[in-house]
């Protein structure tokens, strides 16, 4: 296999993907950085800018956009840092949650009906997922001791 084979179905996957999502995002006015970031704070409730920039490996000024955009829409609660008083954890806020917790819902249902189609045990699946974060650590690897 050439290894531009692999990469390539990576992309050509993303964005019929997001095309699908996009209809159940739309809903909620939300972009997939957006998303992405939502479900990030969700998972790492009291977090920082910078944590989610490492995390979701986008640049700090992008971050900062997003994080504007959905606390306009009233879905954060930001706090200041119990050491550092400067420093502002973002937790969702009862609405955001909410809002999260559908959405979740809904993506979650698509998903799973996208999977059913395919002709793949539990156990390919949870392989492949494994093989697609040993990719995706290798990169994140990679990236970090070329800027080191």
């Amino acid at each position: 296999m050439h290894p531009s084979l692999l990469f390539d179905q990576f992309t050509q996957l993303y964005r019929p993907y997001i095309k699908l999502m996009q209809p159940l995002l739309d809903q909620y006015q939300l972009h997939p950085a957006q998303w992405l970031v939502m479900k990030d704070i969700a998972i790492s409730p009291g977090t920082t800018l910078v944590q989610i920039s490492k995390r979701r490996s986008i640049e700090k000024p992008t971050t900062r956009k997003v994080l504007k955009a959905l606390d306009a829409q009233g879905w954060l609660t930001v706090c200041p840092g119990e050491i550092d008083k400067r420093e502002k954890l973002l937790y969702l806020s009862p609405s955001g949650q909410d809002i999260h917790k559908q959405l979740s819902r809904q993506i979650s249902q698509l998903q799973t009906e996208m999977l059913e189609t395919l002709s793949m045990s539990k156990d390919e699946l949870n392989q492949l997922a494994d093989q697609l974060e040993n990719i995706y650590q290798t990169i994140r690897h990679h990236l970090q001791t070329e800027t080191s």
